[in-house]
């Protein structure tokens, strides 16, 4: 090989490799500009979600965080609620525009562009009353950050670990029990496509309930057969990415107590 194409292929490697580095760390340093935004909404270090509390101990009383929630809201109307599963990162406000769902896909808090975005609620959820279902989607980044610790859910001796999940919203608390975890292709050629599990807020009857139920049972990694839902009983969907499928997702599904 001549060496000045040997030299000049070389030259491209390293121009390759460089800004492949340059990218990958203004990733993660976005990524955690993003982590760090969000910190700063927490209103005490203890908060639910930021360490192993019991919950016949000392959870921090839904009262006492009222107010806080309040403050935020006036900073910003669109949040809904906050959400929270001990023992994990997981602790974030929830935002809601029902006139353009997607709109916190990618805004932080403030409003202003984050790649990792905001938790947000579907549109057709109504997280205070609550609807039957009430779906909640966020970004599974990659620092763990947002949604980034769900896929630990696959893993049924984390799942037995870390069965509660915390839904605050203005009208109350919620506690939710996980029951199952899911992967599915929502693609237009995915096999398991046929399961529209965003579309769900209330159940129509008892048949369809059961409907959903045994979709998700078919589709479940993982599964607390203890928390197995029963008509009537209120659901919480966790909705992220999932990447073994281009258009994959993971769903964790909880039932409320």
């Amino acid at each position: 090989m001549n060496k000045g194409v040997f030299v000049f292929l070389i030259a491209v490697c390293v121009a390759i490799g460089g800004f492949s580095a340059f990218q990958l760390i203004n990733y993660y340093s976005k990524d955690r500009a993003a982590e760090k935004d969000f910190a700063a909404l927490l209103p005490v270090s203890e908060l639910p979600g930021t360490a192993d509390i019991p919950f016949d101990g000392d959870l921090i009383e839904y009262d006492y965080l009222y107010s806080y929630y309040e403050e935020l809201r006036q900073r910003n109307g669109d949040m809904v609620g906050w959400l929270s599963i001990p023992g994990t990162r997981v602790a974030y406000p929830v935002m809601q525009t029902k006139g353009n769902p997607e709109y916190y896909l990618d805004r932080n808090f403030e409003k202003e562009y984050s790649a990792a975005g905001s938790l947000f609620a579907s549109a057709i959820s109504d997280v205070e009353l609550p609807s039957d279902v009430v779906t909640v989607y966020g970004h599974r980044m990659k620092t763990g950050a947002m949604f980034g610790s769900l896929g630990d859910f696959l893993s049924s001796a984390f799942l037995a670990e870390h069965e509660t999940i915390v839904f605050d919203t203005f009208a109350g608390r919620g506690l939710y029990r996980v029951y199952a975890a899911f992967t599915i292709d929502v693609g237009g050629d995915g096999a398991d496509s046929g399961f529209a599990y965003y579309d769900y807020s209330e159940f129509r009857d008892e048949a369809e309930f059961s409907r959903f139920v045994e979709q998700v049972r078919g589709l479940a990694a993982t599964e607390n057969p203890a928390y197995r839902p029963v008509y009537g009983e209120k659901l919480l969907l966790l909705s992220t990415c999932e990447y073994s499928h281009e258009d994959g997702r993971l769903v964790i599904v909880a039932v409320r107590v």
